[in-house]
């Protein structure tokens, strides 16, 4: 695919997986917009690939409807949404030691927030658009200590199949990608 003049939404944009997709978008020559709850860590990834004007930044909580509505509001048009944000914090415990709240950020962040980039991302497409959203080996390969991870991103990949459907000529996939040695599981 010729990159040229092509405007890519990376949320998660900031490290790990996101910040090595943003590097490789802007090196084929497209427009990156990297999005993320926090501004720091946004600068941080902005000053790591060398400011290039190719790139944007955009602060917003992929949970909250009206940020997600707000951030697409801006940035207008777009070829392809990517999420790649988990919050996974205190998330991997044994079933006794789960914390609710814990659980609740998974499914905000794995499940609910690319159900909302959707929802908002999708008018803002053109017609060979994509939404690419990341989900883990946890959804076929659970392991102890994983079930709120497992069934979250069990979760998402059936929203994607069904968006999949319900979006097209919109392409809308979800990648398993294994373990991936990023800042996330330090």
């Amino acid at each position: 695919m010729d990159m040229d003049e092509t405007k890519v939404l990376i949320v998660g944009g900031s490290s790990g997986m996101g910040l090595a997709l943003a590097r490789r978008c802007l090196a084929e020559g497209s427009g990156v917009i990297i999005a993320g709850r926090n501004a720091a860590r946004l600068n941080a990834a902005r000053d790591e690939l060398g400011c290039p004007a190719a790139l944007a930044t955009a602060v917003a909580d992929i949970s909250r409807e009206a940020e997600v509505a707000a951030l697409f509001a801006r940035i207008g048009r777009l070829e392809h949404i990517v999420s790649t944000a988990a919050d996974i914090e205190g998330a991997y415990r044994l079933l006794p030691d789960i914390e609710l709240s814990a659980a609740q950020k998974v499914v905000d962040s794995k499940f609910y927030g690319p159900l909302l980039l959707a929802k908002h991302g999708a008018p803002k497409l053109s017609a060979n658009g994509s939404l690419t959203f990341v989900s883990g080996i946890a959804a076929y390969r659970p392991a102890a200590r994983g079930s709120v991870v497992a069934a979250v991103n069990a979760g998402l990949e059936g929203l994607v199949r069904a968006l999949a459907i319900e979006l097209a000529p919109i392409r809308v996939n979800a990648v398993s990608p294994g373990w991936v040695d990023t800042p996330i599981w330090q």
